[in-house]
């Protein structure tokens, strides 16, 4: 306790004496006058401890920091938190704005709790409000264990989203900021983590192209949106780390994009460059290299002793002449402004959010919200004769199976806040209570997800006599998370008999609805052709409000929410021949963008228990090059639900110059259509992602040409088909524009 009451006295103390401490004067004047009077080896403290806390400098008045939380969807392992649906789904769910939304709460929650921690003088990595959020990962591989982090495979969505993420996480006041978003995995990540190579020694081999077109839009987007800041990632980009990589961090991040932000890297990132990567052989080149490319901060393992700190060779560095102090300070610099802009240099009255108490966890509203949110996740794949939603009000003897009836932690997906039992529901909980008289259940597998070993005769004996099925089947952290590939995108061991033997055991007047919970796709041929499986319901990791989500869903239990309207943000292959080596970071034959084989189900895939007509496609058919291209459509509700729809806008390029995507989304909108009702949609596609890379010295071009675009509930063209009606146009744009080497 004396600790804390003399840097309470050192920082009353440093309020009045202090230039920086003065809220009165400019921002830019504080950091200065602060940057000032930090020595060298105060600096190489400050930004060797990125997995913190930051030591504290008593006779500045400056007290500990954590750089190092994670707020993706809820507050990440620090204690008390509502849980929102994983980041996969939330993208299924094609809307921004229940991103931002969910993403506002997690804030707000975030706060609160920090508020709580520095009261009584906890630091802690999760403790924070800096958060280590969002991942921009594209999911390129269904095999990669992260999948579920992400928010799909398609640039534009993912920069659309993190707009979004950006802008509600740090919040509207025009003074402070709620929380900071430090957007990652900058950049080329995406897999492998574990198999067949390690990500830490990973080199990826990636155009320059393909790095503009896929990988970077998200990061665009996020440092667009004012992010403050970005976390390098571990994998070397083209033979370089990405931790010092000056062509990424400095050449694109700052000198192209102008972001003026801090760079921290992934934990332990920098340290692997010495003792996995072996691309330095020692701290002093380490440090200097790393900072020189442009990473500020060193989040170094907890577990390493400080020795092997890259970082704490920063004044040695210096000596040496492989580091100007110049560079250290304004690296320093770089990070000073987020902590003043989270208010912890001016007193607590004046910052509206450190009034938040931890009261406001799962309030009421944040509580609905984790379902409304959970339900606009879901994804119909397959609905056999309608059978969705189910007709009778209550079965006499439903048979619930599968390791997902009833598994929390696995329904809650990685990198989840901590569960609380109290508001977690599961499929088992809430179907036994509302769906049937009787409830007969097993998971089937004996141990883990893995489902190495089969309970065969349990599951018979539960579904024999039944006159309804669920089957709750996936993967969860078992199967699939950080540090976890899967070798192929099979149903993992027994799972699959576990569907095949209700289907073969039951009576054949029995219907059988699938639920999937996974992040990275499976192999789901056997039930989308087997007519007994009348339904397949894909749910991503839904998280506490799972139970009932799911039965809302299944039964229509809360209206027009309840009508599932996701739609996939992935391309699901059929199989495992079908999904190019892994370590193959060309996009060619990878995402609808890039020509792949017939899917499954393709990107933007989903039904509904309602159907819709397009019509009265209105546009202008010429715009000058760098100009928005605006239309609208008439959307009607022809069947008798209330229902949202997912208005999707897409176009291509007839004769580019260079290589480009066979297609692009170039808008979408999630909208509520009333049964019998039809709704005018304005859409936009904007200039700036009709453009292409051309090459490293031109940049970005919109070309002269005409372009196709199509308007509808799904793709256009596609196997796999909804049922309404896709729209087309087409538009010239006149002349050449050239955007330089940012757009």
């Amino acid at each position: 306790m004396w600790y804390f009451l003399s840097l309470l006295l050192a920082l009353s103390v440093s309020c009045e004496n202090f230039p920086f401490m003065n809220p009165s004067l400019p921002w830019e004047e504080r950091v200065e006058d602060l940057l000032g009077r930090l020595t060298l080896d105060e600096i190489q403290d400050q930004l060797a401890t990125g997995s913190g806390p930051s030591p504290n400098i008593s006779r500045l008045g400056i007290g500990p920091f954590q750089w190092w939380s994670n707020c993706g969807r809820g507050d990440v392992r620090a204690g008390n938190a509502t849980s929102f649906p994983e980041s996969l789904g939330l993208a299924a769910a094609f809307s921004p704005e229940l991103l931002f939304d969910v993403t506002k709460v997690t804030a707000l929650e975030t706060r609160a709790k920090n508020n709580y921690f520095e009261k009584h003088g906890k630091f802690g990595i999760h403790q924070g409000l800096s958060c280590f959020s969002p991942n921009l990962d594209i999911y390129r591989d269904a095999r990669w264990g992260r999948n579920e982090e992400t928010w799909g495979e398609d640039p534009y969505m993912a920069e659309i989203y993190a707009r979004a993420f950006v802008t509600s996480l740090q919040g509207d006041d025009p003074r402070y900021a709620l929380v900071t978003a430090t957007c990652k995995h900058y950049t080329a990540s995406g897999g492998p983590d574990s198999y067949p190579e390690n990500r830490f020694t990973f080199d990826a081999k990636v155009s320059m192209r393909d790095l503009q077109m896929t990988f970077l839009p998200g990061f665009k987007g996020c440092i667009d949106a004012g992010s403050y800041g970005l976390l390098c990632a571990y994998n070397k980009i083209n033979g370089i780390p990405a931790c010092a990589n000056k062509e990424t961090l400095n050449d694109i991040l700052r000198t192209d994009w102008g972001f003026k932000g801090y760079v921290i890297s992934d934990v332990a990132a920098i340290e692997n460059m010495i003792f996995t990567q072996h691309y330095y052989n020692n701290t002093v080149d380490t440090v200097a290299g790393s900072i020189n490319g442009g990473c500020n901060i060193n989040a170094a393992s907890n577990s390493q002793p400080n020795h092997t700190n890259a970082y704490y060779s920063m004044v040695q560095a210096v000596r040496e002449g492989k580091l100007t102090e110049q560079t250290v300070r304004e690296s320093m610099k770089q990070t000073l402004y987020t902590r003043f802009r989270l208010g912890e240099f001016d007193p607590p009255g004046m910052n509206p959010y450190k009034k938040l108490d931890p009261s406001i966890i799962q309030s009421p509203d944040h509580q609905l919200l984790s379902v409304e949110a959970a339900l606009k996740t879901f994804v119909l794949l397959k609905n056999r004769g309608n059978f969705l939603p189910m007709k009778q009000t209550k079965y006499d003897n439903v048979a619930i199976i599968g390791p997902m009836i009833n598994n929390p932690k696995a329904q809650t997906g990685n990198y989840s806040p901590t569960i609380m039992p109290t508001y977690t529901t599961t499929p088992l909980e809430t179907l036994s209570k509302y769906l049937a008289h009787s409830v007969t259940s097993t998971n089937g597998c004996l141990g883990d997800n893995n489902c190495l070993q089969y309970n065969q005769t349990a599951v018979i004996q539960a579904v024999q006599n039944s006159d309804a099925i669920i089957v709750c089947l996936g993967l969860g952290n078992d199967v699939e998370q950080e540090g976890n590939d899967r070798r192929n995108i099979s149903l993992p061991g027994h799972q699959l008999d576990i569907l095949k033997d209700a289907v073969a055991h039951s009576p054949a007047s029995t219907p059988i609805v699938l639920i999937m919970f996974n992040g990275g796709a499976v192999d789901l041929r056997w039930p989308d052709g087997e007519d007994r499986v009348t339904s397949i319901l894909e749910v991503f990791y839904p998280s506490q409000a799972t139970g009932k989500a799911v039965y809302n869903a299944l039964v229509m239990g809360g209206g027009s929410l309840s009508v599932p309207a996701g739609r996939l943000p992935i391309t699901w292959p059929m199989s495992d021949d079908q999904i190019p080596p892994i370590t193959n970071f060309t996009m060619e034959g990878r995402t609808y963008r890039y020509s792949p084989p017939e899917p499954l189900y393709p990107f933007g895939y989903g039904l509904s228990y309602t159907t819709f007509h397009y019509s009265n496609l209105t546009y202008s058919d010429s715009i000058a090059a760098g100009v928005n291209f605006t239309g609208s459509v008439q959307v009607q509700n022809t069947g008798n639900i209330d229902a949202d729809e997912v208005i999707q806008v897409y176009f291509s390029w007839n004769r580019p110059s260079v290589p480009a995507p066979k297609i692009q989304l170039g808008n979408f909108t999630r909208k509520l259509i009333p049964a019998g009702s039809t709704v005018t949609v304005q859409f936009t596609i904007p200039a700036r992602i009709m453009a292409l890379w051309v090459d490293d010295s031109t940049g970005w071009k919109i070309e002269y040409g005409t372009y196709n675009f199509y308007v509808g509930g799904q793709q256009p063209n596609q196997k796999k088909n909804v049922g309404s009606n896709v729209l087309k146009g087409f538009f010239t744009i006149f002349a050449d524009k050239y955007l330089g080497r940012s757009r």
